[in-house]
């Protein structure tokens, strides 16, 4: 391997670890701040196993999962088979306010 292309993979390797870290930070953050930012929370309910459970969606972020407009074609965590997901018409506060 020539040393430009050293240096090429040593680049690669920085920014995808940079943009990791960036992601886990923004993630932890809103988090902890309860706004919706960079995450968005759905419930979902899985239409094969028909248990519930919280979706945080990431935008540009979704490796596991196919893009179909605000729909998402994605395995359940649950029971492992393959879904159609609306995400936009679930969405939950990352973290709701506490009730009286």
């Amino acid at each position: 391997m020539s040393i430009v292309g050293s240096i090429g993979l040593g680049i690669g390797v920085v920014v995808i670890v940079l943009l990791v870290v960036f992601y886990l930070y923004v993630l932890r953050r809103n988090r902890a701040e309860g706004s919706g930012g960079l995450v968005t929370r759905s419930r979902l309910t899985c239409p094969k196993c028909h248990q519930t459970f919280d979706y945080d969606y990431v935008p540009g972020a979704s490796l596991t999962a196919l893009r179909l407009g605000t729909s998402r074609y994605m395995a359940c965590p649950l029971c492992g088979r393959w879904s159609t997901f609306d995400l936009a018409s679930t969405r939950t506060p990352v973290n709701p306010p506490p009730t009286p």
